[in-house]
């Protein structure tokens, strides 16, 4: 007897009864990004194994725990409840691995490499535009795949409810993530692709909220996780609109820090 890809998994085989809330596991999920972001821009550059550099290696072994970070959000959200979903999530997750390979790879390797020497342009190109173009890309399915397939009602049915402090700490870390996917874009100059699916995301995620105000309709129910990542990447849209105006581009952030801003 065929078995349909989308047969809804039983009960026990991927939910986990967490004791953290929905808005608390999102908060989590995105400090422990800030820290697989910025941890190894912030570390020196010291070799500590075979000329890698502690902040390469850091960025190696991060990789790891950020897998586990989306797993973890991605079972609190019930993404895993069919085998399709579960499929699409593992090509997700391992496109960002290789992404984030090839970019490491390259990156390590132009890192101790003149501009002139053999295979530069390559190793530049391979780090530059490739890696960014996958991991990036892989970030946005994801996001997509939260938005419209996230669910954060218990069983009844019930939108969580929360509380002052669980609301201004999701408006922060909302924040936060499309900033940081926003710097993310301009230093990995991924911009031509983040932008437009970034403000396709934000407005195919929350246009059931403005089809509600412009109908004046009940209010319609939105999961916590769409909610997240469609504000999300309408800030991220928003802060490299904001970029470009301001340096009449969209240059690398490490380029800025150089050199300035644009006369």
């Amino acid at each position: 007897m065929l078995i349909s890809s989308d047969r809804a998994a039983r009960a026990g085989d991927w939910e986990i009864a967490w004791r953290r809330p929905p808005a608390r596991g999102i908060i989590f999920f995105v400090v422990g990004y800030a820290l697989v972001d910025l941890l190894p821009v912030i570390l020196p550059a010291t070799p500590v194994f075979n000329g890698l550099g502690l902040k390469d290696l850091a960025d190696a072994l991060l990789i790891f725990f950020l897998i586990v970070l989306y797993v973890e959000l991605g079972l609190r959200a019930k993404i895993f409840r069919s085998l399709r979903l579960r499929a699409a999530y593992i090509f997700a997750l391992l496109l960002m691995v290789q992404g984030h390979a090839v970019h490491f790879a390259a990156n390590a390797i132009t890192g101790v490499s003149a501009d002139s020497d053999a295979g530069f342009a390559l190793a530049d190109f391979l780090d530059e535009h490739w890696g960014h173009v996958e991991l990036h890309a892989a970030f946005i399915f994801l996001a997509a795949i939260f938005i419209f397939c996230g669910r954060s009602a218990d069983a009844e049915g019930n939108e969580p409810v929360l509380s002052r402090t669980e609301w201004a700490g999701l408006a922060f870390v909302t924040l936060t993530y499309g900033i940081l996917l926003a710097g993310d874009a301009v230093e990995g100059q991924t911009v031509p692709l983040m932008l437009p699916c970034a403000i396709v995301l934000c407005a195919w995620g929350l246009w059931p909220y403005v089809r509600g105000w412009a109908s004046s309709s009940a209010p319609f129910t939105i999961s916590l996780y769409r909610r997240f990542f469609a504000t999300s990447f309408g800030i991220t849209a928003a802060a490299l609109l904001i970029y470009a105006w301001i340096t009449g581009g969209f240059p690398e952030l490490s380029t800025l820090a150089t050199s300035g801003l644009p006369r």
